[in-house]
């Protein structure tokens, strides 16, 4: 049987070991901050929105998840590739 100090040392290196593994493995991302803030922006809406409605806990969180999905979406069908490409790499302009 473990004492306190036991329990907490361990959950004490698991942090540990779990934050040397992010910042480990986090240059190895090619993540934008696009990719981050857009779906956090609908889901930010997403929660204002179900909370005028109905202002409880459950409406809130499924206000989010639902903003989040919807912005995830957005970024991924229309916005990803006109933030990611770079001039000059698409299809030539053709003018008739």
């Amino acid at each position: 049987m473990q004492g306190r100090n036991g329990l907490r040392g361990s959950r004490w290196g698991a942090r540990v070991v779990a934050l040397g593994l992010i910042l480990a493995l986090a240059p190895g991302c090619q993540c934008t901050a696009a990719q981050i803030y857009i779906p956090l922006a609908y889901g930010l809406t997403g929660l204002c929105i179900a909370l005028l409605m109905s202002p409880t806990l459950l409406a809130a969180v499924v206000g989010f998840i639902a903003g989040v999905l919807l912005g995830a979406a957005v970024y991924n069908n229309s916005l990803k590739h006109q933030l990611s490409s770079h001039p000059g790499t698409g299809p030539p302009n053709v003018i008739q």
